[in-house]
């Protein structure tokens, strides 16, 4: 894949260990022309390998922002979440590979455990119909014992998808915790300290 933008905003607001939070990393999937438009993955780039993060939220004065200036791309098998993408059909149907969706560092189905919180159901409808999604009171998250929330060596962690032919902004708000190490009694030595970034902005295509 290649690596197209390297994004971190300026006006973002962190609270705890966000230094742990490096930046954004856009990447291009390349789609071979199967689906309309340009295929992206965006990932958070952590510290350190282990770094958590187990939601993305908004709430109010923190939205949560995918725009773009062309349709998304939303296979009818697809959904809201990368769970919604079945391995199965991944199998028989090259097309759902560039569908769009958001996630906590899982690609489909298997062994993925995000879900919506108190979702905000026009919003994610809006969105699966292939237009913008904005709201200000949804978060999707993992529980942060999951290893699909935890930084892999490269100090990366998935947060969505979306193919579009257009130009996208976005903006997001995330929650973790940092690595932490544990005594023989189960017992934090060190890290587990809260992770929180609001106002993360970023543009592709």
């Amino acid at each position: 894949m290649k690596n197209i933008l390297l994004l971190l905003a300026g006006t973002m607001m962190a609270f705890g260990a966000s230094a742990q939070f490096l930046r954004l990393q856009i990447e291009e999937v390349p789609n071979s022309g199967q689906v309309p438009g340009t295929t992206y993955r965006v990932y958070a780039v952590m510290m350190n390998e282990g770094d958590i993060i187990d939601a993305v939220f908004a709430e109010e004065g923190s939205p949560l922002e995918l725009i773009s200036t062309k349709p998304f791309y939303q296979h009818p098998k697809g959904g809201p979440l990368s769970i919604d993408v079945q391995r199965f059909d991944l199998q028989n149907d090259a097309k759902l590979t560039y569908d769009t969706w958001f996630t906590i560092g899982a690609m489909d189905n298997y062994n993925n455990y995000v879900m919506a919180f108190q979702m905000d159901t026009l919003a994610f409808k809006t969105f699966e119909s292939g237009q913008n999604f904005s709201t200000v009171k949804s978060a999707w998250f993992v529980t942060p014992d999951k290893r699909q929330a935890m930084a892999d060596m490269n100090g990366r962690i998935l947060l969505m998808q979306f193919t579009t032919a257009g130009r996208v902004t976005g903006k997001l708000n995330i929650h973790g915790r940092t690595r932490a190490t544990f005594d023989d009694n189960g017992d934090v030595i060190e890290g587990n300290e809260v992770i929180e970034v609001r106002g993360i902005e970023f543009t592709a295509g």
